[in-house]
């Protein structure tokens, strides 16, 4: 049923909604199948030192953060699906560029010194980075809700977002599959041709029209970040940042098929486990199992320990992460659901980015772990003492 040409959707699970929730799933994977080969393949490839990678890397969780002030200008001047478009395509040249450059036609590589190709490779961290926070925001915190009714939205959102979890599982799996098959450089092939089939997905979708707003600022927090989230922001960032420093560490599928797995056993323990559980009980209970993944891996040298340290860190990722985003939800007015959608993603993202940095700078080794492990028990101190206290207080609904 049509009324004023915007569709009406009794049902959640539509062809759209299903579009646009495996758009985030392929969008997301085209920048996580960089974590588990990309760190050794830049020092192996290009010579640079552990350093040197960890900026790049930290470059990539910065450039998340630039278009944010203008993300509620674009969607609202311009088409909102045009816009999360060209942010996709730009995100997936700057892949595609690498590959050609690295692979298909070297001669401006192989000619250029290490400080030049440094500089540009930093050029293409930070612009491929940039569009791919736009075309995250503008998906997660403004499409999906378009293409859902009112009462639907926290469950569209809730659901979305566990397909752009799948992704930290499912792009390292593609990124080892494909480098095993066709080398290391097929990687940024990978990402670019999981980019285009988000890029196709969404304009395959159709959008209810919406007029601009009224007296729209150039730069706005809008759409961007939640500033009366800080203290989620911060709780769940250093979660992030600790399981960030944990998955660059790992280069083997198996790891990454467990983490996949502990995503799935979360899914099922929100539903039969903490249905009607005490509300702090998810993210205490997630970052326990991280903690106890971390002290795994820390004592326990062995296969075993590891791919078991890999399951829970799934577990315990899938279950606090669902639980954090909810809440900013539920701390965000009725018109700030978008920039609630968009400050988790920054959170998220920027942490992993973040981790990624400090566990290549700091190297493979149990240091790394035990950082992560520090990082993990503060997270869990404050959540416990600080953070949901603040969050019962200041929630709007």
């Amino acid at each position: 049923m049509y009324t004023q040409n915007t569709p009406v959707h009794v049902r959640l699970w539509h062809k759209g909604f299903w579009a646009l929730a495996f758009a985030n799933l392929f969008l997301s994977m085209s920048m996580f199948v960089y974590l588990p080969l990309l760190p050794q393949w830049l020092g192996e490839r290009f010579g640079f030192s552990g350093r040197e990678v960890a900026f790049l890397a930290l470059l990539n969780g910065i450039g998340l953060f630039l278009f944010g002030p203008k993300c509620s200008i674009l969607v609202q001047r311009y088409r909102r699906n045009i816009v999360c478009a060209v942010s996709i395509f730009m995100h997936s040249v700057m892949g595609l560029a690498l590959f050609y450059l690295c692979r298909v036609n070297t001669v401006i590589i192989d000619s250029s010194d290490p400080s030049t190709i440094f500089f540009f490779l930093a050029v293409f961290q930070t612009v491929g980075s940039a569009f791919y926070g736009l075309s995250m925001m503008t998906l997660s915190g403004t499409l999906i809700i378009d293409v859902c009714e009112s009462f639907q939205r926290t469950e569209a959102n809730h659901s979305a977002a566990w397909f752009g979890r799948l992704g930290l599982a499912l792009g390292p799996i593609a990124a080892i599959l494909c480098s095993s098959f066709f080398g290391r450089e097929s990687a940024l092939l990978a990402s670019s041709v999981l980019g285009l089939l988000a890029l196709l997905l969404v304009m395959l979708t159709n959008f209810p029209f919406r007029a601009p707003g009224e007296n729209i600022k150039r730069f706005s927090t809008d759409r961007f970040f939640l500033t009366r989230g800080i203290w989620l922001f911060l709780n769940f960032l250093m979660i992030m940042v600790a399981v960030g420093i944990v998955v660059v560490c790992h280069h083997d599928v198996r790891f990454y098929l467990l983490m996949l797995g502990g995503f799935l056993v979360s899914l099922l323990a929100q539903k039969f486990v903490f249905a009607n559980a005490e509300l702090k009980s998810e993210i205490l209970s997630g970052l326990f199992l991280i903690i106890a993944s971390l002290l795994m891996m820390i004592f326990r040298h062995v296969d075993v320990a590891e791919y078991g340290a890999a399951l829970l860190t799934g577990i315990g990722v899938g279950i606090s992460a669902a639980r954090f985003l909810l809440f900013f939800i539920k701390l965000s007015p009725h018109c700030k659901r978008g920039t609630s959608q968009s400050t988790f993603f920054l959170a998220w993202h920027s942490g992993l980015a973040f981790g990624a940095a400090l566990g290549i700078g700091i190297g493979e080794s149990s240091v790394g772990y035990v950082v992560a492990l520090a990082l993990a028990v503060v997270s869990l101190l404050m959540y416990h003492f600080f953070t949901h206290t603040w969050y019962m207080d200041n929630k709007s609904r």
